[in-house]
């Protein structure tokens, strides 16, 4: 039926990029690419030009109404189910809270079914919920009861934006493995912007992936 990637993170780790990216990287060898926001919250595809984009790219795009609304189990858009029976290749964005990852937790009987399944924590140790060990250590713990899915592996996402420098990628990706090395999980990859790539593959090599910010508010540019 297909592969399934979850990336899921808390606020501010970047989650939704990383997801936006490696949906667009998997259309390059798949026919048949969902990328499924689930984020109920704060739905981040809010642009018109963003969806006729990843069209053009023949990824589907499936994102929430603004009318859904959260019980004891969130809502779940009839045709999200359906994509999940379907054949393709489905990518993931969970919202990083307990909330948010309810609606995943509704979908693991699902998604289960499918191989591979990856669910991938995405950690910028420069954000909230990711400053220290024991933070990451309840997130982890709350993100996998709520989705009732253990995850398989960390996205390391060091980064300060704009002001970000080698310097902080390297410091921040080694507190990022030394987080992996606690909780048992592998480092699946280290995300940069296209900037940083070329000097940094010789120390990382294959472990490196290249990201572009789509997702970057037009007021955060302009202070920085």
């Amino acid at each position: 039926m297909g592969s399934i990637a979850i990336f899921a993170g808390g606020f501010g780790s970047g989650k939704s990029e990383v997801a936006l990216n490696y949906a667009i990287e998997t259309a390059h060898r798949s026919t048949r690419v969902v990328l499924a926001d689930l984020d109920m919250v704060n739905p981040w595809f809010v642009s018109r030009d963003l969806k006729e984009e990843l069209n053009q790219k023949g990824i589907i795009l499936v994102a929430p109404g603004g009318d859904l609304s959260f019980g004891d189990v969130p809502n779940i858009p009839a045709h999200l189910l359906a994509y999940v029976r379907q054949d393709n290749d489905m990518v993931i964005d969970v919202a990083g809270d307990e909330v948010g990852s309810l609606a995943l937790g509704y979908l693991s009987h699902l998604l289960g079914q499918r191989r591979p399944l990856h669910f991938n924590l995405v950690v910028n140790p420069y954000r909230p919920f990711a400053g220290d060990l024991e933070s990451i250590y309840e997130l982890r713990t709350g993100l996998e009861r709520a989705a009732r899915i253990p995850f398989t592996g960390i996205v390391s996402n060091p980064n300060l934006v704009e002001a970000s420098d080698l310097t902080t990628i390297v410091e921040g990706h080694a507190r990022v493995v030394a987080y992996a090395r606690a909780l048992e999980l592998p480092v699946v990859c280290l995300t940069v912007e296209e900037r940083f790539y070329q000097e940094l593959y010789p120390r990382y090599g294959k472990l490196l992936k290249k990201i572009q910010l789509y997702l970057r508010p037009d007021w955060l540019t302009d202070v920085f």
